[in-house]
Formats: structure tokens, C-alpha cells, sequence
């Protein structure tokens, strides 16, 4: 069993060691050592990151024999090595995980919500409640709770306790062995069994910060950051704010109703443009109408337009086959260098629309389906889009006049 020398002080930065074992996972070497500095993944809480003689730490796991077991980028020589962990991530994962001890105890008091789990991100932690449907009156209670613990600046005691000792202290969840029990005690707040790293006082947490929560699997999952994390994300969203005031010429505290302002204008303008678009459509249809080709008495409607979307010809056709239903239409666009099909009939006319895209599409060198009655495609062979759609329709012709 390899000795954790962070259980005793997790503000030490480097040690030295005897080797007790090499080995070898995923092809990666690995070292055991007498005793060690760094973290392993457990309990929610990511392994700590550094260096042994040198050499990066890539992982930190515990095997079944509780031997801590070190991941490293290449192989060490020497019986003896000095370790230096990350620092910085060392002291962000103490931050995230006295804050989650925090957060866990203010949601069983504020909320009434035991804490089922715990994992920590590099972006973000998270914790997952036995309760569901919070409101934000008591997000709100819950965040100022922890933080109030916080500006307290209240100690961050772990002592080792046997079984015998447990009912001296209102822990929040049964601890995971049977001896030397590790208490993390946030002094008078909360009290958890627990492995992992912590800072020595709730100050030094900064503050915590829930971004945002959702219901998940019968409970809820709390986002949350802590310390330099929540004052990155801080730093980032006031960014953001400026901004948009920049953007809207409006202070910070005007942004809400003049976004309001802005986007009830635009619903405004959107309504207008599209009373407006079914009046053009409208006369557009009627225009189009007007320079039909009559076969048998149906109607064909040819027409090769630029740079108009297939979505707005689909709304032209519709319209189209609304004021006159007896109407076939044979529309392409050219866009952005490529051709755009769109075949439409009525119910009542013959002729397979699939059939006469899947040959039109073959001439602009592109693809095309549907239905009989409606059918698209398209090609990049944009040149040759009138010579398809005359083919379509000299084929459409031959339908007409022979079921005819």
C-alpha cells in the first residue's frame, strides 16, 4: 500500500520516494512508489498531473492492492525519484471539491436533496440530487448559503476516525470502508467521508457559482464552479455583456429591455415581410400565369430563375397551383454555381414528376426524387439547366398528348 502523503498535507508541491515496483499499463510505463504526492482518480475528483524526475505523469489510479500507480510518458531509471506535482491543478481541484462539499450541504438544508454523486470536469463539475423541480428562489438560497460559509472563511478539518467514533459526527453519507474513516469537516457545516483533496479554509475557495441546473434521471444535475473557474466564467460573460451594450449603444443595466425592445420590433418587421412576401407571391403567381404553355387544356408553367432559393420556388409553385389548380410547374434556379429542380403537379394531371426529375437531374449531372406529383433535385452543371428543363417538358408534352 503506497503512502498518501496528501492526506496529511495537501499544500505540499514535491517529494522524493523509493521505487517498489515497475509496471506497465496499455502499453504506458508505470511506477509504484513507497509514498507519494499525487492524487488518484477517485471519488469523482481527476489524478493529479506533474512530473517524476522529469518525466510527465499521464495518470494516477489505485489498483486493487491500494498501491498508487503513476502513468508516465516514458519510462525512469533509479531507485530513488523526486515528484513534483501541477500545482495549479492541484489547488483548481481543491476549489471544485471543498465547493461541492458546500454546495451538497446547502442543497440538503435549502432543498431538502441528498447529493447521489459527484464528478469533476475540466470545464466544469457537477453533482447529482435525489430531488428534482428546484425553483430559482432556492438555487438562489442554496448558492448564497454556500457562499455565506465561504466569506466566513470557516477551517477545513480531515481527521482519521475508526468505526466505533462515527456517531460523534452528522455525516452526510455513510462512509465507503469500515476503519480509519476520513472525515472532511467544514467547521459546524458539514461533515463527509471523504479521500479527496480540500482546501485548509473556505475562503480559499473564492466563491461558487451554479450555471445551471436540469432534471436528470429522477433528480436533478447541479453545473456549478468554484474559485478561479467562476471567475473566469465571470470574466468571459462581462466580456459578453459589454458587448452587446457596445453593439446596442445601451448600459449594462438597459440591455435586458432593449433587447426586448428589438426583438418585438423584429417580430413586428417578420410579420410585415411576410404579409408582404404572400402579396409579391401573389402577383408573381399571377405574372408566371400569363406566359403559360396550354396542352390539352393543362397548364404549364416553364421557368428558369437566378439566384433564388429552392425554398422560396417551393412557396412560388404553391402558390401557383392555390389560384390556378389545373397548372403543372416546371421551375430551375441557378445559385452559387450550382442548378435547383423543382417539379409540382396536381392531383388530377398525369405524368410522373419523379420520373421526369430523375431524368432532368441526369443532364446537370446531379441527382433528384420525389414523389409522382412533386419532385427536386439538383446538379452542379448550372450551363445546362435550360436544356433540362426543356427536356422535362417535351417529355411532360408527349404524357399530355398521349393520354390525351
Amino acid at each position: 500500500m503506497t503512502i498518501k502523503l496528501y492526506l496529511d498535507d495537501q499544500y505540499l508541491r514535491q517529494f522524493t520516494s523509493a521505487v517498489s515496483h515497475i509496471t506497465e499499463t496499455g502499453n504506458k510505463p508505470g511506477i509504484v512508489l513507497e509514498k507519494t504526492l499525487f492524487y488518484p482518480s477517485s471519488g469523482g475528483q481527476p489524478h493529479d498531473t506533474g512530473t517524476i524526475n522529469g518525466i510527465p505523469v499521464i495518470d494516477v489510479f489505485e489498483d486493487e492492492n491500494r498501491r498508487v500507480v503513476h502513468l508516465l510518458a516514458q519510462p525512469v531509471a533509479g531507485a530513488q525519484v523526486k515528484g513534483r506535482i501541477n500545482w495549479q491543478r492541484r489547488f483548481d481541484h481543491m476549489q471544485q471539491h471543498t465547493g461541492q462539499h458546500l454546495l451538497s450541504q446547502a442543497f440538503l438544508r435549502a432543498g431538502n436533496a441528498q447529493t447521489r454523486s459527484f464528478h469533476m470536469g475540466d470545464q466544469s463539475a457537477t453533482i447529482d440530487l435525489n430531488q428534482a423541480g428546484f425553483s430559482m428562489k432556492t438555487i438562489a438560497a442554496v448558492e448564497d448559503l454556500a457562499n455565506q460559509i465561504i466569506y466566513e472563511n470557516r477551517p477545513v478539518i480531515a481527521r482519521i476516525i475508526g468505526k466505533n467514533e462515527l456517531d460523534r459526527y452528522p455525516v452526510r453519507k455513510p462512509p465507503a470502508v469500515d476503519d480509519n474513516i476520513r472525515i472532511v469537516e467544514i467547521k459546524d457545516f458539514d461533515y463527509s467521508p471523504c479521500g479527496g483533496t480540500h482546501c485548509s479554509r473556505t475562503g480559499e475557495i473564492g466563491m461558487v457559482k451554479i450555471r445551471r441546473f436540469e432534471n436528470y434521471k429522477g433528480g436533478a444535475r447541479i453545473h456549478f464552479l468554484c474559485g478561479q473557474r467562476a471567475l473566469k466564467d465571470y470574466q468571459a460573460k462581462s466580456k459578453i455583456i459589454r458587448q452587446i451594450g457596445g453593439y446596442l449603444s445601451a448600459a449594462e443595466t438597459d440591455l435586458y429591455n432593449n433587447i426586448k425592445k428589438n426583438r418585438d420590433e423584429l417580430k413586428s418587421l417578420q410579420r410585415d415581410y411576410s404579409n408582404l412576401n404572400t402579396r409579391y407571391l401573389h402577383y408573381e403567381a399571377q405574372a408566371l400565369f400569363a406566359g403559360r404553355q396550354e396542352i390539352n387544356a393543362i397548364n404549364i408553367i416553364v421557368k428558369t430563375f437566378e439566384g433564388r432559393h429552392p425554398q422560396e420556388l417551393k412557396s412560388l409553385a404553391r402558390k401557383v397551383m392555390e389560384n390556378f389548380p389545373n397548372t403543372v410547374i416546371l421551375f430551375g434556379t441557378r445559385a452559387e454555381g450550382k442548378a435547383s429542380l423543382l417539379f409540382m403537379r396536381p392531383e388530377a394531371v398525369a405524368g410522373d414528376m419523379a420520373k421526369l426529375m430523375q431524368d432532368a437531374c441526369t443532364v446537370i449531372n446531379g441527382r433528384g426524387g420525389g414523389r409522382p406529383q412533386q419532385a427536386q433535385g439538383g446538379g452542379p452543371a448550372a450551363d445546362k439547366l435550360e436544356t433540362a428543363l426543356q427536356g422535362a417538358y417535351l417529355d411532360l408534352v408527349r404524357i399530355l398528348t398521349n393520354n390525351g
